[in-house]
């Protein structure tokens, strides 16, 4: 197979500079001060944003943190092996992925028997579901996303993403969501040559157009930024997220918070 990237663009890897860890110290402050565990707060946060705290304090290398959202969210789980709907199923499986990546490579007091347990229950829910994926286009690109974080390869959406593009998938953020999932799909390494170069020219053209629609330096709303953000770099474009580094900070609040929201937090953590 014929490996793509991303044509005329970079794919350095600038080193983060020192304002930027200073804004994530003081995002993590603001989050420490706010959502503690007392009384079983913990309890009380959505999967969307427990996922996220997880990954944003593993990821910057809090994983005692880490590990208790971790646990939260496993306590969410259905007997059916759901965590709510299907997006908020794609949104664990992609979690638990990078938290059982974690605990490879680092110590921790947890046993990953039970992250792939819990991961595998919430596969054999998506797939048990595989009828209703395609009805809405945000399912479908967090499921995409998941079932490749699990090593699942899946061409049948990944294709129909490129073939039937259409103007209402082209806002900045539902574009970044689409190429995140089409990336992670590729990443496996499993589609034809065509496919693959399919997939590559579809990613590059909606690179260039997110580009092309950024203003000063943002995407209009700090959630959007972050998921087009992230999507740069996925497609290891990392040097066009490093132009907007400024503005992310910038528009972090004086208490630490991003819009003085958990999820807007740790998605502007994430990114970082």
């Amino acid at each position: 197979m014929t490996s793509c990237k991303i044509a005329d663009f970079q794919s350095e890897t600038p080193e983060l500079p020192a304002f930027a860890t200073s804004a994530a110290d003081a995002g993590f402050s603001w989050i420490a001060d706010h959502f503690s565990n007392t009384n079983g707060a913990f309890s009380n946060i959505a999967v969307k944003d427990l996922t996220n705290l997880t990954l944003a304090h593993f990821y910057w290398n809090y994983p005692q943190i880490g590990f208790l959202y971790l646990q939260t969210l496993l306590l969410k789980q259905e007997e059916n092996g759901s965590f709510g709907d299907l997006r908020e199923t794609a949104r664990a499986i992609s979690c638990l992925s990078a938290a059982y990546s974690y605990l490879e490579t680092h110590s921790g007091g947890m046993d990953n028997n039970d992250l792939m347990t819990a991961r595998g229950n919430a596969i054999s829910y998506l797939l048990t579901h595989r009828a209703d994926w395609s009805e809405n286009l945000y399912d479908t690109v967090y499921i995409l996303a998941a079932l490749a974080d699990a090593g699942i390869f899946e061409e049948e959406l990944s294709l129909d993403l490129c073939e039937n593009d259409s103007p209402d998938r082209q806002q900045p953020g539902t574009t970044a969501l689409i190429l995140t999932a089409l990336q992670k799909q590729k990443n496996l390494g499993k589609f034809s040559e065509a496919a693959d170069f399919m997939i590559f020219e579809f990613i590059s053209e909606k690179l260039k157009l997110l580009v092309s629609v950024r203003e000063n330096g943002f995407w209009k709303y700090t959630a959007t930024s972050n998921l087009v953000l992230q999507a740069f770099v996925l497609c290891n474009q990392k040097h066009i997220a490093m132009e907007s580094l400024p503005w992310i900070t910038e528009s972090q609040k004086e208490n630490g918070s991003w819009e003085n929201d958990l999820n807007t937090t740790s998605l502007s953590l994430l990114t970082l």
